[in-house]
């Protein structure tokens, strides 16, 4: 593939001080070299400029795609499980004692859906891997195929695969209900469903309750700065121990307890994205959702004494990360398997409640969903408009006013205290758009941040609500075959017993999400009117010091 010339699809900044290129959409660059690893090719532009950009951002021109159909028709077919297996290769040979202990992590790529270059000489990969492992660590998440292109920063949603339900199905629902597998449950794995006397159900909280907070954001590097990341700082207050984590630290995390907990709505992550990721204000952005994150897991009664989660904030030896790590991914308590940490009540429950209860809450839900994106929509709008439709608006008006003032000048009889208040009113104006321009992230940002963790909670629940509609349906299932004398009376008792129990447990969340619902939207929107009242009294202050300079 070297020598041959592709067109770059997206634009790309090269970072300062390191070896990468920046490039145009739409510019012809040529390959010099494409086998440099982890998605990155090297070439040079019309110009003569040379250095490193990403294979994803380019395709071949259209001359050259017609010329290497065959050669490359089956890379199409097998690319991600290529530039997986490329950049595990490349992962071992970069690996360091340096690096967060991540030899067999994937870099902080973000991911997506969009077909990328693949070099001519994967195909030779493909052809002697036919036995390619898909078990290698985060293979899937290493492919170079599927970098996400995020064509512009305000557009950060970049739909990441549901594969929560799909994961819990073939975990052991079967498994589970017809009581198939045993399963020894550590204590310190268990979980507990406490039972009111008015019938609901909620978690019960075991330990002290602490927090944890995220700081420091400092961008860090490898590979003579090929590799570049933003490290975070977390400290809890239950220890006080400070760890160093990166975002695909969290983003392993994210997936360990979604598929630990299927029966819990886990809070989202901030949106993946790969331009800009190195702006001071993209950061700043990507901190504060970070925050909203670990605090809604340090809250929840069950996540906050999860051991993932609290290896997660704790560990600082290289040997026990890796440790705890490999354990976290070969947990058989996953899925379905993990209702049998379940402890509640043995007694049966209200079928007839408990289906108008589910089915109350379903509708909820459904409805809520769209209102909160909604919702969400309008606060990211408003920042963007503060920051450039309002500030230039008022910035435009302040400029009138500055060259009427300029104007009267001209006139030997115009008094001069009247063309100064109106430079002082245009200056006020202008004060004004800047108060727009700051104002956003005093306000709108919030809450747009808080809705993100909004708007994932309920986003998962049509799945957890999917579990318990199953189980019933299994149950419904095993009722028929107890009639046709197919099935013991008592293995049917059990089942309904296990069905019982992920009932208990949807409700406990369902209950969990309402309390969390009180405790979430009410501060956040007194927070942010209290925002808004220092705001417009700021403006305030500015027209009324613009028109005392026309009483002086």
């Amino acid at each position: 593939m070297e020598g041959q010339q592709v067109t770059a699809v997206y634009d790309f900044s090269g970072e300062p001080g390191t070896a990468e290129l920046s490039i145009t959409a739409g510019e012809i660059l040529t390959v010099s070299r494409d086998n440099v690893g982890d998605g990155w090719c090297e070439g040079y532009n019309q110009s003569g400029s040379s250095g490193l950009f990403p294979a994803a951002y380019v395709q071949l021109c259209d001359n050259q795609q017609q010329i290497n159909t065959a050669a490359t028709s089956s890379i199409v077919h097998t690319q991600t499980a290529a530039a997986a297996t490329a950049t595990t290769s490349s992962s071992i040979v970069q690996s360091s004692s340096t690096d967060y202990w991540d030899d067999d992590w994937d870099d902080d790529s973000e991911i997506g859906q969009t077909q990328a270059y693949v070099p001519k000489n994967y195909a030779t990969t493909i052809a002697s891997n036919t036995g390619y492992n898909n078990n290698n660590d985060y293979s899937d998440n290493m492919s170079v195929a599927s970098h996400s292109i995020a064509p512009d920063r305000n557009i950060p949603n970049i739909p990441k695969k549901d594969k929560k339900f799909s994961t819990l199905i073939k975990s052991g629902e079967d498994s589970f209900l017809l009581g198939v597998k045993t399963i020894i449950v550590p204590d310190y794995d268990k979980i507990f469903i406490e039972e009111h006397e008015d019938g609901r159900y909620s978690w019960l909280s075991t330990g002290e309750n602490y927090k944890c907070v995220v700081t420091s954001p400092k961008k860090e590097s490898k590979l003579k700065g090929l590799k570049s990341f933003i490290v975070y700082q977390l400290t809890s207050t239950f220890n006080n121990i400070q760890v160093s984590r990166r975002y695909k630290h969290f983003d392993w995390l994210h997936d360990r307890l979604e598929e630990k907990y299927c029966f819990i709505a886990i809070p989202p992550l901030p949106d993946k994205q790969i331009s800009g990721r190195y702006e001071e204000q993209f950061i700043e952005h990507r901190r504060t959702q970070l925050q909203e994150f670990v605090d809604y897991v340090c809250r929840h009664p069950v996540l906050s004494k999860s051991r993932v989660w609290e290896h997660f904030i704790t560990c600082t030896d290289e040997k026990r990360w890796k440790a705890g790590k490999r354990l976290a991914e070969k947990d058989e308590l996953l899925g379905f398997n993990y209702f049998n940490a379940v402890q509640c009540s043995d007694t049966q429950i209200d079928v007839i409640k408990t289906e108008i209860q589910i089915d109350t809450f379903t509708k909820f839900i459904n409805g809520l969903d769209p209102v909160v994106k909604s919702f969400m929509a309008m606060a990211m709008d408003q920042g963007k408009k503060h920051q450039s439709l309002y500030k230039r608006e008022y910035q435009k008006i302040g400029q009138s006013f500055t060259l009427l003032g300029h104007a009267l000048e001209g006139d030997a009889c115009s008094r001069n205290q009247l063309t100064l208040a109106l430079k002082l009113t245009g200056d006020a104006y202008n004060d004004i758009g800047k108060l727009y321009d700051e104002q956003p992230k005093y306000d709108w940002e919030p809450l747009a941040h808080k809705f993100h963790i909004y708007r994932g909670i309920i986003g998962a629940f049509p799945d957890i609500i999917n579990i318990h509609k199953s189980a019933v349906q299994k149950k419904k299932d095993c009722e028929r075959l107890v009639t046709e004398h197919k099935m013991e009376l008592q293995q049917h008792r059990e089942l309904s017993k296990r069905t019982d129990i992920i009932a208990r447990a949807l409700i406990a969340e369902e209950s969990y999400f309402q309390t969390e619902r009180e405790m979430h939207i009410k501060p956040m929107m007194q927070n942010h009117l209290r925002e808004q009242i220092i705001f417009y009294q700021n403006i305030v202050t500015k027209l009324q010091e613009a028109l005392a300079a026309y009483d002086a």
